[in-house]
């Protein structure tokens, strides 16, 4: 439960919506119907549906063999657009190869216009690029035994080409209205929850502006990809260096760790000192896999609100609960917290916890018989106190709820809320914050 508050300790929080939960002044009064209004969601996406009509315009239908499929995001490399990319090898003959791409990407040349394209490959060492009359990229390439994202195939020596075949590249910047279909399919494959060892160190939720993926058919592997803007990179190192276990080395001025979550899964952590930058590659090794993530709050029966910013789950046997959960990056609301908690009968007691995620602040009250009372707490550093209407009522009132005393009856209302999430949702409340919403 500490985890979260610092997962959520740099999430500013300032929130406009009313429907989310519709909540209760008095929670132990419930409507006849209190969920919101909701819009159909969308499926889940799954990391092989790169390769489908919907995302990938080239199709699988190629006298080549297709090999990786790539989307990326905000990177400074494409001057802020982003690029989809296909990439496949030819092998045998190089000029047919080339040919074939010319005549699909609506070049119109003929024979001695096809082969002076071959002949500046050559030249140039084996690279070649052009544009498509449809604005598609084509770039050639030589095949390196060295690189490992496909299988290495040869030129059969015809016309000179002769080694490595060939790697194609097909690509295109994808207009602004689509970017955000894509954007979902890196969300869906990014899991959080396999970055809980470092959740401590810094925010790891995202908004996903510079991100990527990359599916690998030969090499059965999806890579998401996120970059994280930070205020001091090298301490965050320095924490996970001294509380993590992970390895560590260095590439082009850079410290990198790999971390496992698994055996199928790992993160990648690329520090950046000069630029304050934190860029995570997350890798799954198994393309059929359905992400953790997966587990959502919509399948977990959470209601989301028409602009799908706040999601609410209610339970109404034995008697009235509820969860409500609003994350930073699905829009603003006003009302003030992250994660809402409500059980309207313990030994007659109404509870209600919310954290508020911009003062790193959880807020516990209780109700009963027209007697109100709370406290505000601060979990991450066990510290307590800001008594309504007083310390003494706060201690009559919580003690006996949960039969607690002293300085321990802070703790039990957050165990209460961490049970239930153990016990109806199979997650910690950690990991319920940290699902997706579809």
């Amino acid at each position: 439960m500490k985890r979260i508050i610092s997962i959520l300790l740099t999430a500013l929080l300032i929130c406009t919506l009313t429907a989310c939960s519709d909540q209760l002044d008095d929670p132990s009064t419930v409507p006849e119907s209190s969920n919101p209004a909701i819009t159909p969601e969308r499926e889940t996406y799954l990391a092989m549906d790169i390769f489908s009509d919907e995302f990938n315009p080239f199709g699988m239908d190629w006298p080549f063999t297709v090999f990786e499929a790539s989307f990326s995001k905000g990177s400074d490399k494409f001057e802020g657009k982003s690029r989809f990319v296909l990439s496949m090898t030819g092998e045998g003959n190089m000029y047919a190869c080339i040919a074939y791409l010319a005549d699909i990407s609506g070049l119109g040349l003929d024979e001695d216009g096809k082969f002076a394209i071959l002949n500046d490959y050559l030249k140039n060492g084996g690279f070649y690029e052009f544009e498509g009359t449809d604005d598609r990229i084509v770039t050639i390439r030589q095949a390196n035994p060295n690189d490992d994202r496909y299988e290495y195939v040869e030129a059969d020596g015809s016309h000179g080409a002769s080694g490595g075949g060939c790697v194609i590249d097909i690509s295109f910047y994808v207009d602004e209205p689509d970017v955000m279909k894509y954007t979902h399919l890196i969300q869906d494959n990014y899991d959080l929850i396999t970055l809980s060892s470092i959740g401590d160190y810094f925010d790891t939720t995202t908004d996903f502006n510079e991100s990527g993926i990359t599916v690998n058919l030969y090499k059965d592997e999806v890579v998401t990809s996120v970059v994280y803007y930070v205020q001091d990179t090298e301490s965050i190192r320095q924490d996970i260096v001294a509380n993590v276990e992970s390895d560590w080395w260095e590439w082009g001025g850079n410290q990198i760790t790999w971390i496992s979550y698994n055996d199928m899964i790992g993160n990648n952590l690329t520090f950046d000192i000069d630029a304050n930058a934190i860029t995570i590659d997350q890798k799954n090794r198994d393309l059929n896999s359905v992400p953790i993530s997966e587990g959502s709050l919509t399948a977990l029966g959470f209601v989301f609100d028409e602009a799908g910013i706040c999601g609410v789950y209610e339970d109404r046997e034995p008697h009235y609960k509820s969860v409500a959960i609003a994350r930073p990056e699905w829009g603003e609301f006003t009302e003030g917290w992250n994660i809402e908690f409500m059980d309207t009968d313990i030994k007659g007691y109404s509870l209600r916890i919310t954290f508020h995620a911009s003062e790193n602040k959880y807020r516990v009250s209780l109700d009963k018989d027209g007697k109100s009372c709370s406290y505000e707490g601060f979990f991450d550093r066990d510290e307590f106190g800001w008594e309504y209407p007083n310390i003494e009522m706060v201690h009559e009132m919580f003690g006996d709820a949960f039969d607690s005393e002293g300085k321990n009856i802070y703790y039990p209302a957050l165990d209460h809320f961490e049970q239930y999430a153990h016990d109806h949702f199979d997650m910690s409340v950690d990991e319920l914050y940290l699902a997706s919403k579809q």
